[in-house]
């Protein structure tokens, strides 16, 4: 199994309000080595989707095209089809959210 977290570094609270910064994010290999990242992949298939993440993110993504690359990259490394049977995708900022499968569908739809 891939995971997959890319982290656009602005988020609106609002629409009305300017983008406020997100907090940084860390990764922690098994040694207890760590490092600040934006976008990472862990698990199986995960050397080939963190190349693939550090070709594409960059620090003005939105989040609907920091989904469509995580879903995009996952294709790329899963043995299965993506469907939103085998997919989770959730959104951590301003409030935690696990998209209802018809969300996923939605993002999955723009690949």
């Amino acid at each position: 199994m891939t995971y997959i977290s890319i982290i656009p570094t602005h988020h609106a609270h609002d629409m009305d309000s300017m983008p406020q910064p997100i907090n940084p994010r860390y990764y922690t290999d098994p040694s207890g080595t760590f490092w600040q990242c934006n976008a990472k992949a862990i698990g199986s298939g995960s050397e080939g989707a963190d190349s693939s993440l550090q070709e594409q993110y960059n620090k003005d993504l939105t989040l609907q095209e920091a989904e469509t690359i995580a879903l995009s990259i996952l294709k790329q490394v899963m043995e299965e089809k993506v469907t939103p049977n085998n997919v989770d995708i959730a959104k951590v900022a301003p409030t935690y959210h696990l998209y209802t499968p018809s969300e996923v569908e939605a993002v999955i739809s723009r690949l």
